[in-house]
């Protein structure tokens, strides 16, 4: 068998977190077993159909995967993001178009017609993001995923993307999304053992998003959005409390106490 094969199989079963022992419980057979097929990447057809059956994945499934494993992360040029950055629409566009949506898809989405969509996609392909095919078809210029400067000039609209992310979310518990937020004292350590399992399963949602933008037709995909976040909290920026509005004595931050006023000057 193809090593590629078996190399997408891995990507699978770790996006699906199914592990060697797990995959040989479900087989019947020994951990050691499953490891030496991996390790060989040699097996017979129908032994290969049993594993993606015992991982919950179709075989064809698995060969329209293997050579579309996630690669490294890609940069746009600081001229284009601060082109962008004065085109939120336009990035925008971009931006669903790099998360595999279609141009029908956006306009779908945002309730465009083909006049404004056509637009968007000429004005990207004058960016070199995109090269325009027939009708409304576009190709991206740029290998996905692609990791913004989110020092750069597209600061304001990232803030702005998450702050409304996080206001819908709020307003559509329990329906549509999950919300969740607190605050507990913990020591260093353990705070990045949790930021470490945090960034974990988001990569697992990575394979996984990218196994079924592969794998699954457009119409049965919808978009997610993952937002995290996650430090030592600085409560005097987030939480300011200030004086209490009867403390007498209190002086707004800066202003001299009464003995350090300056003494008028004798007439």
């Amino acid at each position: 068998m193809n090593g590629l094969i078996f190399e997408a199989l891995k990507r699978t079963l770790k996006a699906k977190g199914v592990t060697y022992r797990g995959l040989a419980e479900r087989m019947g057979v020994s951990e050691p077993t499953v490891k030496r097929i991996f390790h060989e990447k040699n097996c017979k057809l129908d032994r290969l159909v049993e594993i993606c059956a015992a991982a919950g994945v179709e075989l064809e499934n698995v060969l329209g995967s293997m050579n579309r494993g996630p690669g490294p992360v890609n940069h746009v040029a600081p001229e284009i993001e601060r082109r962008l950055a004065g085109r939120p629409a336009l990035l925008f566009v971009f931006v669903m178009l790099s998360e595999k949506f279609t141009p029908e898809g956006i306009m779908r989405s945002q309730g465009l017609s083909e006049a404004s969509m056509f637009l968007y996609l000429r004005d990207l392909e004058e960016l070199g993001l995109v090269a325009l095919g027939r009708g409304l078809s576009a190709r991206l210029l740029i290998e996905t995923p692609i990791q913004w400067n989110f020092e750069g000039p597209l600061r304001p609209l990232f803030e702005m993307t998450n702050k409304n992310f996080i206001g819908w979310a709020i307003t559509h518990l329990e329906r549509e999304a999950t919300f969740v937020s607190f605050s507990r004292r913990m020591r260093p350590e353990t705070a990045e053992m949790v930021r470490r399992e945090a960034e974990e399963l988001a990569d697992r949602a990575k394979l996984l998003a990218h196994h079924d933008q592969h794998t699954t037709p457009e119409e049965g995909l919808v978009g997610y959005k993952w937002t995290f976040a996650f430090g030592a909290t600085p409560f005097e920026a987030i939480m300011p409390i200030g004086p209490h509005p009867r403390d007498a004595g209190a002086r707004a931050k800066g202003q001299p106490s009464p003995a350090k006023q300056p003494r008028p000057l004798p007439a």
